[in-house]
């Protein structure tokens, strides 16, 4: 078969039950510390489309698929020019630009293996043989999602697993997102989701979905962390950090922010009232969400503090993880020196 077109057909109205879905991701099961979490996926026999949120402690997919049915692994990193949406998984051009391939070693196709590391957010075709539950655990790392203009991307989300949002929630106020066309992997078809207001999306699953014009459209809760932008790093000389949410929905929007399981670094929550003088307050920080929801448009800041005297090695790390009431979801990473 050969590529079908870069530019969609108007979805239709009808939605075919999404019962059967190739993919399903399980809850992180949590250590008690530090920052890694085990994502599961339960696969089929077939092609399934998996977006993978943690960086695995051993990314080598010769080390990663060893002992499994999988034995094929696909990605696509975008370029300059936009990827064809194919219809059939098994007709991907694996050997054009932008695309990687991985499969099993002693195969003849190793030879010409392109795919050298699995990596966080980061969407993957993965062939089995058999059904399989396959776990990889590794570090959540948060990053903005880069949307190639007037073509498919291959992408996934970050939402909660239990109560997602839907695709028009997630993708309300989008201009490049504002008339659909989102398609999912079932029984190795990709098919069209027709009503993005009755579909919530799958955690842990990817989708081809276009993009008319440029966007940088990061779901309805957008994240500003400082420095590299991964996650808040109180080295020796930085006590406080602080998170930016900007509310990108049309509708009001509120937030928690959360440790996950117990967080070795401690944190106390920064306050200011401003009064006739400015009283800063620090309290230990349990959990936070804002006491009166954001308007759209609205910024609103969270400031952390890093209590050094009660850090209790050289380096600390843990994660949080920041949720707004519509089931965006992100991981954040905290390390914190001694001094």
């Amino acid at each position: 078969m050969k590529p079908r077109q870069t530019r969609p057909s108007r979805p239709g109205r009808s939605w075919p039950a999404m019962l059967a879905i190739a993919l399903v991701l399980s809850l992180p099961s949590l250590p008690q510390a530090g920052q890694e979490i085990t994502q599961t996926f339960e696969l089929r026999e077939g092609w399934n489309a998996v977006f993978t949120e943690v960086a695995p402690t051993e990314a080598d997919p010769d080390v990663v698929f060893a002992g499994t049915p999988v034995t094929q692994a696909l990605t696509y990193h975008p370029k300059n020019s936009p990827v064809q949406f194919i219809q059939d998984p098994g007709e991907t051009p694996w050997e054009k630009h932008g695309w990687s391939r991985w499969t099993p070693p002693g195969t003849p196709e190793a030879l010409f293996k392109s795919l050298f590391a699995i990596q966080a957010n980061q969407p993957y075709l993965l062939y089995c043989t058999a059904d399989h539950t396959l776990q990889l655990t590794g570090i959540p790392e948060f990053r903005e999602q880069k949307w190639q203009p007037d073509a498919f991307n291959l992408v996934g989300f970050h939402v909660d697993q239990t109560a997602p949002p839907t695709f028009a929630q997630f993708f309300e106020g989008s201009r490049g997102h504002a008339v659909s066309h989102i398609y999912y992997l079932h029984n190795n078809r990709w098919l069209r989701v027709a009503d993005p207001s009755g579909v919530n999306i799958t955690s842990g699953q990817a989708y081809w979905i276009w993009c008319e014009g440029g966007s940088n459209h990061q779901g309805p809760m957008e994240l500003g962390i400082p420095g590299t932008g991964d996650g808040l790093n109180f080295l020796a000389a930085v006590d406080e950090l602080e998170i930016e949410v900007t509310n990108r929905s049309p509708n009001p929007l509120t937030f928690t922010l959360a440790p996950v399981g117990t967080l070795p670094v401690p944190l106390s929550l920064v306050k200011s009232a401003i009064t006739e003088e400015t009283v800063v307050t620090y309290e230990p920080f349990t959990a936070y969400s804002p006491e009166v929801s954001l308007e759209p448009g609205e910024k609103h800041k969270v400031r952390l503090a890093v209590r050094r005297k009660d850090v209790t090695a050289d380096e600390v790390t843990g994660l949080l993880r920041i949720c707004d009431d519509i089931g965006d979801c992100h991981y954040i990473k905290v390390r914190a020196d001694k001094i």
